[in-house]
């Protein structure tokens, strides 16, 4: 940013950047009244002026000497500059003034003058009338270091592919560019690529597919590339605006369309550079072995989409100095100081509205100075800057709270406070109709904000008004502008002009990365006020059941609509989660019309077992007001998930899908384990104690047996993912999620033994592929793991899976939303008899099901009749089988005639452990079902 390149600067050259700043930033306070008794517009964003919270003196403050360098920006919050780690914390800019390269090693950054020599700069230099940005982290990286190590990414080998070449063939293609032959070539003597692609469709095929490939070198495997030292992707492309376009690099050991993704949204500007980061020191991508880069269209992206690349090259950027303190996004005070302890600029900055950075530029009147102005990173201030904010309207007046009213009410404003209001989720803006008052006498939206002239827009004020009764579960208010959402041409809730006809409509707006801005205010039942209010992001999530009339979004919160971080407990049984960085609004995924219940009562049996799962609560959801239904509030599963649960950093997680591709982190080392099982069994003890040292065993057949209990058949092939934590390494663990097709789902139309669904060593890729069962066969093979496993599942049948709990779960999900159900089922014309009909499936399956896997885990494993144990505790402890403890005592187990069952004593604390019933005094034994009927560890 520059402040017209000084073009007003003259006073400020001539008595000193950091005097020119007190002159008129006091200038600035002088012409605020502050005994007036109108409107009172703030200084520096509606805050008191930040006040130094140093414990110095005030009459013992550090000299001022001035200097060429001089503080032009300050972002605390950034939302448009990521460093060289793809990372957005907040930043200050310099400015050199001078003809002179200015060196600051040895100078400091600090926050407050009573620290002074805070951070100190390394090797960092400003050369004549640049900028120097400088990353406020708190990661201490003092040196500033330049772009280097570039390495061009388009060799000469080229090839393309459409499923049009297919048999059947489909309607895909990927044409030359118009003045072109081939979609490699050669302009102005640099090597080019480009084509015209779209992905058509195939119903006979079942997908579509489109490929360019441009190598590194020959486009062989084994003419690879290193490009190990770099750490970022430079593309000068075309790519016609706002379509999406899929770059995967290749490496030998991956299929090319499995290869690394990068993904870019286009600008329709030929100038534009697309840049990525790119992972250093993983096996995935393998940087040292790129042997060429395969160009699509985006999977979801159906209509035609044209790109030229002009440059393509992988270079390590270098990185910007990095402080090791944080900015105060509050406000506060930043120096810059000499070796002399002398300040050389200074610069006070306010609390930010998101969006904005406090910027030196050209204020209204014409003088240079600081105000409110668009983030400007390394760039020039082409806009008048505004050092003032209009109010916020809570300071006005009093706003009734957003929620459930049945009487008519009226809201002032002060005649001279500007307010402008829309309603129906449109934002205010300086053009909307002044306010004085407004009446609220049936349901209504609205948005307001202060805009006084000459000062910044005040912050926004949110409303939902709702007269009906308030539910019996929570209720959420989202506000969004409506042509975001419903705008038949460009809303993201809508089909759009680009759906293809075959389901699930790919092409649809629905379909689109795209994400609004929203405001989430969220009512519990009983307490008529919002208990938080937040500015969020909204998209449309799940897969096909997107094209349901009611559809699941995903709420994420970013720095760029306000917090960061949701801090609430979301689900009062589990108060410990109360930090949250996405969670969904779900419309029941796949049994969207069928029932309410399945996915989350499937996962939510396991809760004790230690398998992670989405926590899930019934909520009401209002767009705009607008009924619109029964949703389930879900967690996610992404790196946050763990954050939330675990405290564990996201960046520090491997998680990754059914068909090992990454979500989070690097699969490298999940696939050299598969891969290692693929050639040794684990009869072999030592072999299996391999494994265990790299998974949770005790996980992996609780995971196992939730999903093998709901009978879920888009499974083992779909819906399942592992991850593990990375600093410190833990063992990998599994996660449930999406069980819609399980708990008698009638999609399912598989029948077999559940056991040798999940054990097939020749099942189709989807869902039971010989790929996904290979871990549980392998681990099937040694003994120990197999008695584990089935008497486990013996346990569990009379603990988590048993019929009367299972049914109670049930009974309790249903009386949650039992009012609000025949209102939503007639908001989305949905049959009640058929969802009465699928509920009375979902508890029989629950009546039967215990029966059905007994029988099951009888035929596949050849186990004798059953043979019933009693395990009691007397005293203060509990009994593990094979590990797994037991809930409950007494409890009748139905083992296996004859299959030897380990059983452990645990004394709690303060217990001492005093033997079993039978005089065994050994806290782990062996039992045979057959030979004993009943057992009691007993304690003092």
């Amino acid at each position: 940013m520059v402040y017209w390149r000084f073009l007003s600067s003259q006073v400020c050259r001539a008595v000193g950047p950091f005097s020119c700043f007190l002159l008129l930033l006091a200038g600035v306070l002088a012409c605020s009244d502050s005994n007036s008794q109108s409107t009172k517009v703030e200084p520096i964003s509606g805050d008191e002026v930040p006040q130094d919270t140093s414990k110095v003196d005030s009459q013992k403050t550090l000299p001022f000497v001035g200097g060429a360098v001089m503080f032009t920006e300050v972002d605390p919050i950034n939302i448009v500059y990521e460093d060289h780690e793809g990372n957005d914390a907040g930043w200050v800019e310099f400015f050199n003034t001078s003809a002179d390269t200015v060196d600051l090693s040895g100078m400091y950054l600090t926050d407050s003058q009573a620290d002074p020599f805070k951070w100190k700069f390394g090797n960092a230099k400003i050369a004549p009338n640049a900028f120097l940005l400088v990353f406020m982290s708190g990661k201490n990286y003092p040196d500033y270091v330049l772009a280097h190590d570039s390495l061009d990414m388009i060799g000469p080998g080229c090839w393309t592919w459409t499923d049009s070449q297919n048999d059947p063939a489909g309607e895909s293609y990927a044409d030359p560019l118009p003045d072109r032959n081939k979609n490699c070539f050669k302009e102005e003597g640099e090597r080019r690529f480009g084509a015209v692609m779209r992905l058509g469709e195939n119903e006979e095929l079942g997908w579509s597919s489109i490929a360019v490939f441009v190598g590194t070198g020959n486009s062989d495997k084994d003419d690879v590339l290193d490009i190990s030292a770099t750490n970022e992707i430079l593309m000068q492309a075309y790519i016609t605006k706002d379509r999406k376009v899929s770059f995967r690099l290749t490496q030998p050991d991956v299929d090319d369309w499995k290869g690394y993704e990068i993904v870019f949204t286009g600008t329709g500007d030929s100038s534009t550079v697309y840049r990525a980061p790119l992972p250093m020191g993983t096996t995935f991508p393998d940087l040292q072995n790129i042997y060429g880069t395969r160009m699509s269209p985006e999977a979801n992206e159906s209509q035609e989409v044209a790109v030229k690349v002009f440059s393509y090259i992988a270079r390590n950027r270098g990185h910007e100095p990095h402080a090791s303190f944080k900015l105060n996004k509050s406000g506060g005070h930043l120096y810059l100081v000499n070796a002399d302890t002398a300040i050389v600029d200074s610069v006070a900055y306010p609390k930010m509205p998101v969006g904005k950075t406090w910027n030196y530029g050209t204020l209204l009147d014409g003088m240079p100075g600081f105000g409110f102005g668009e983030a400007s990173p390394y760039g020039l201030v082409t806009q008048s800057v505004v050092p003032l904010r209009s109010p916020a309207l809570d300071t006005l007046t009093e706003i009734p709270p957003s929620g459930f009213y049945d009487k008519p009410f009226a809201i002032s404003f002060p005649e001279n406070a500007a307010v402008r209001c829309e309603t129906g989720g449109i934002a205010p803006t300086a053009e909307s109709t002044i306010a004085t008052a407004l009446t609220v006498e049936s349901t209504m939206t609205v948005r307001c904000a202060s805009f006084v002239t000459g000062a910044l827009a005040g912050e926004e004020t949110n409303r939902t008004y709702v007269f009906e009764s308030a539910p019996a579960v929570p209720a959420v208010f989202l506000t969004a502008d409506p042509n975001s959402l419903f705008d038949p041409d460009s809303g993201i809730y809508m089909e759009g002009h680009f759906a293809q006809s075959k389901e699930p409509h790919y092409g649809a707006n629905y379909w689109l990365d795209k994400e609004v801005p929203v405001t989430v205010e969220f009512m519990e039942p009983g307490v008529n006020a919002p208990v938080f209010a937040k500015r969020a992001g909204l998209k449309i999530f799940g897969n096909y059941s997107r094209q349901n009339d009611k559809k699941s979004v995903a709420i994420t919160f970013r720095e760029k609509y306000g917090d960061s971080r949701l801090k609430y407990a979301l689900f009062p049984e589990f108060p410990e989660l109360n930090r949250f960085k996405v969670f969904l609004l779900r419309n029941n995924g796949s049994n969207f019309g069928n029932d309410y219940i399945r996915d989350r009562l499937a996962s939510s049996v396991s809760e004790g077992l230690g398998v992670d799962y989405q926590r899930g609560r019934f909520a009401v959801v209002y767009y705009n007001g607008e009924y619109y239904g029964i949703h389930s509030i879900r967690e996610r599963s992404t790196e946050y998930y763990f954050e939330t649960h675990y405290g564990l950093d996201p960046e520090k997680i491997d998680l990754l899908k059914a068909d090992n591709s990454v979500s989070a982190g690097s699969a490298t080392d999940y696939v050299a384990l598969m891969d290692w099982l693929e050639y040794h069994t684990l009869e072999n003890e030592e072999n299996f104690a391999y494994v265990e040292s790299q998974i949770d065993v005790d996980n992996f057949i609780n995971y196992m047996h939730t999903e093998i209990f709901a009978n879920n058949r888009d499974w083992p092939g779909n819906n399942l993912k592992k991850w593990r934590g990375t600093s410190p390494q833990t063992k990998w663990k599994w996660f449930l999620y999406d069980l819609d097709f399980g708990y008698g789902n009638s999609y399912s139309e598989y029948t077999n033994n559940i056991f040798e669904f999940a054990t097939a060593e020749d099942g189709p890729s989807w869902p039971n592929g010989p790929e996904f069962t290979l871990l549980l066969r392998r681990m099937l093979e040694n003994d120990g793991f197999k008695a584990a496993f089935i008497n486990r599942m013996a346990a569990l049948l009379k603990m988590n899976f048993e019929s009367s709990r299972v049914l109670e779960r049930i009974d309790k999900m249903m009386s949650e939303i039992e009012s609000e159900i025949p209102r939503d089922q007639k908001r989305w014309n949905l049959s009640a008899s058929r969802m009465t009909k699928q509920l009375n499936d979902i508890k029989d399956f629950a009546e039967e099901r215990p029966g059905v896997i007994y029988s099951e885990l009888q035929e596949f494993f050849g186990l004798g009749h059953a043979a019933p144990v009693t395990l009691s505790v007397n005293g203060s402890g509990a009994i593990l089988v094979h590990g797994l403890k037991l809930d409950a005592s007494p409890m009748t187990i139905n083992f296996f005639e004859g299959f030897p069952v380990t059983v452990t004593a645990v004394a709690n604390a303060g217990s001492i452990w005093s033997g079993w019933s039978d005089g065994v005094m050994e806290m782990t034994r062996t039992v045979v079902p057959g030979e004993i009927e009943s057992l009691t560890a007993v304690f003092k």
